[in-house]
């Protein structure tokens, strides 16, 4: 899980963890092994181009998953690392950060008896930049994956053995009466898994929230996603190539954040349910995200 941190006061950003991530679902029929480094909806949270001032953030990001059959599903823990510089390159701040992660997953559908706790694959953001103007907000980034977790052929895994390149582009803004808007755009580029010299294809994404601020420490709102593998996955040893997928996501979120020892802590938690879903067994997630100043 892109990802993300929630607002502090409206001003600190929801970095998307962007999801990013790992879907271990081996039931499914999209992409190598039914699975992609996108979890959908998961860039979709308040203020998510929005940054805070200057500085080192820690967020913890944690997610549950799995398809509507209970039969697969994980459980994934991302301690992400957020560096603000003041640094400026074309008039925007420049913004770094790193998401480690573990994953415990299993797959029980049909005669499958799997269960694998390990090493997931590491998300970062070599580099991004972000613009302000008045009601809008804009941060423009390039999201890495990388193979960073456990993979053996033919075993159940906690990486998927490929780099995914993943460019963003997120907006926020805001409206009238409280509102907001905030929407990002991206396409993943997957690279080669050396282990089967099986490709995967592109992935479109886009994700959105529209919220409302009952005060400046709590907003509710709606998220979803809307996510469509755009080309053909490639092999070149005769393994069965996956049907295309596409799928929409829905579901409520809210934001709060109390001052704990004169430090702002925001909470943020979601819960998203797929449908329209082809080449791939329907999904939902629950996630629940802590961002604090160091």
């Amino acid at each position: 899980m892109i990802i993300s941190f929630v607002p502090t006061h409206r001003k600190i950003t929801l970095i998307p963890v962007f999801m990013l991530l790992l879907m271990l679902s081996n039931a499914s029929k999209a992409t190598e092994g039914g699975g992609s480094n996108y979890l959908p909806g998961f860039y979709g949270d308040f203020s998510m181009a929005v940054f805070p001032d200057p500085g080192t953030y820690f967020n913890n990001f944690f997610a549950a998953y799995q398809d509507t059959s209970t039969e697969t599903g994980s459980l994934l823990e991302m301690p992400g690392i957020i560096h603000v510089t003041d640094q400026k390159i074309l008039g925007g701040q420049f913004i770094v950060g790193l998401y480690p992660g573990l994953l415990a997953s299993k797959d029980h559908a049909g005669s499958n008896n799997h269960n694998r706790v390990g090493l997931g694959d590491f998300y970062f953001v070599p580099g991004g930049l972000n613009w302000k103007w008045q009601n809008i907000t804009a941060f423009l980034f390039e999201g890495i994956v990388a193979p960073t977790g456990r993979f053996e052929l033919g075993d159940f895994n906690t990486g998927r053995n490929y780099w995914t390149f993943d460019h963003n582009l997120q907006l926020t803004l805001n409206l009238p009466g409280d509102n907001e808007l905030s929407m990002d755009i991206g396409y993943m580029n997957n690279l080669i898994n050396p282990a089967t010299d099986y490709k995967s294809g592109d992935e479109f994404h886009f994700d959105y929230t529209a919220g409302h601020y009952f005060t400046s420490t709590i907003g509710i709102g709606v998220t979803g996603s809307y996510y469509q593998q755009v080309t053909q996955d490639i092999s070149s040893h005769g393994l069965n190539v996956a049907q295309a997928v596409q799928a929409t996501s829905l579901g409520p979120v809210i934001m709060y954040t109390p001052r704990l020892n004169e430090q702002d802590v925001s909470l943020s938690l979601k819960w998203l349910r797929e449908f329209d879903v082809t080449g791939r067994a329907p999904q939902e997630y629950l996630v629940f995200r802590i961002f604090t100043p160091f």
